[in-house]
């Protein structure tokens, strides 16, 4: 494995596990959802795809996260990662603070600062 690989694994498990729960949270029937932002409007159009591509991205980031710090501690990041970014996209999905650009600049933003530190 690259070193910046190696460096920046925190930071790749966080973000598959920001996309594959924010697709989940796209698809879901439940939630009141207002679709204004065009990547939302295909991942609803195509549910069946989008729920498998989540759960593939869901699990990536469960093996990142396993073969960066071994079964349990990795286990239990994974866990307490997926609860941080779940509970954050509930609450700030609604007010549509999120853009893909957002996105974009603050996983870049954080894989910079991993890579640098490290």
């Amino acid at each position: 494995m690259s070193s910046i690989f190696k460096d920046s694994m925190v930071t790749l498990a966080s973000s598959f596990s920001l996309f594959g729960f924010y697709m989940l949270y796209s698809t879901s029937k439940r939630a009141p959802l207002q679709f204004e932002l065009q990547l939302q409007k295909r991942i609803n159009e195509n549910d069946k795809i989008s729920k498998y591509c989540a759960v593939f991205l869901l699990l990536v980031s469960l093996l990142i996260c396993i073969a960066d710090l071994g079964i349990g501690a990795g286990a239990f990041s994974f866990l307490m990662i997926l609860m941080t970014l779940g509970s954050l996209i509930v609450l700030v999905a609604p007010l549509r603070f999120f853009k893909l650009s957002t996105i974009v600049l603050i996983t870049m933003l954080s894989l910079g600062i991993e890579i640098y530190l490290t």
